[in-house]
């Protein structure tokens, strides 16, 4: 065997060495949670309730108000915001550990996890830039009712004064 056709051989194992002790210590780590997912997706959850609750608040708060120019713009947001959770709650299901043998469904669960980690970086990507997004959209109407509330102040003090 030449030494380039040696060189790519080794590094072949080393990759499957590698795959394999990431299964099987993300497999135990698995085994032994109590949710019976990573240790990296449990505070992951409580995250998201939380974030679909403040989305769709602003959905039923932005539909409240009508005369904000950024109105129509934050209840797509948090569309977006409801909609990317959505996917990344079912997304969490799929790799949690389902239920019948701890061994083998600990294996299968972080398998899935391993084969939607790209999906998952993608997701927590989307999300942080529509939190952003978000606190961008939500800083200009706290400027816009601020405005709105220094010319009724301006406009009140006026007409009292005359």
């Amino acid at each position: 065997m030449d030494p380039v056709s040696a060189l790519g051989f080794a590094a072949s194992i080393i990759s499957v060495v590698d795959l394999c002790y990431k299964i099987v210590k993300g497999s135990y780590e698995i085994y032994r949670s109590e949710s019976g997912a990573p240790q990296e997706h449990a505070h992951i959850g409580d995250v998201l309730d939380d974030l679909q609750g403040v989305a769709k608040s602003l959905v039923s708060v932005s539909a409240v108000e009508g005369d904000s120019p950024h109105r129509e713009s934050l209840q797509k947001l948090a569309g977006d915001c409801v909609a990317a959770s959505n996917e990344l709650i079912r997304i969490l299901r799929d790799v949690k550990r389902k239920e019948g043998n701890k061994i083998w469904r600990s294996l299968e669960a972080k398998w899935n996890c391993l084969r939607n980690e790209g999906a998952l970086a993608a997701l927590e990507q989307r999300l942080n830039f529509l939190r952003l997004e978000l606190l961008l959209r939500l800083n200009l109407v706290i400027q816009w009712v601020m405005f709105l509330s220094l010319i009724i102040f301006m406009t009140g003090t006026n007409l009292g004064g005359q």
